[in-house]
């Protein structure tokens, strides 16, 4: 439970971090959605790469970041797929604005990462 609280934590910083560099490109630069959104995920990786290795999951006491961080990407590529399909459907059936969208689908991969992080992704 403290993982997972601790990992909810580290979702939070990350959220805010993507969330305002996808609206600064987004409603700022008037960048396309799915660049905005591929660009503050990729961003967003590597933050939180750093921060739920050496906090949340600590797999062991030496630090192996090249070796796990394959599986670590695997992971959120999964995830990243799974978002940007439903931000496009669902941008493209309703024309929400996709800034909004994106929180919707947030939950959604924040599970598919925990599982996949805990499980896999940084054993």
């Amino acid at each position: 439970m403290i993982q997972f609280i601790k990992y909810g934590l580290v979702g939070a910083i990350n959220f805010i971090f993507s969330f305002a560099l996808f609206y600064f490109l987004l409603k700022i630069l008037l960048t396309n959605y799915l660049i905005s959104f591929t660009l503050s995920w990729l961003f967003g990786i590597f933050l939180t790469y750093i921060i739920n290795f050496i906090w949340v999951f600590r797999p062991n006491d030496k630090i192996e970041f090249k070796k796990r961080f394959p599986k670590y990407f695997i992971v959120y590529l999964i995830s990243y797929l799974v978002n940007i399909f439903l931000l496009k459907i669902l941008v493209l059936k309703f024309a929400y604005d996709p800034l909004y969208l994106q929180f919707a689908i947030i939950p959604l991969v924040m599970f598919i990462n925990f599982f996949g992080f805990k499980y896999w992704g940084l054993k």
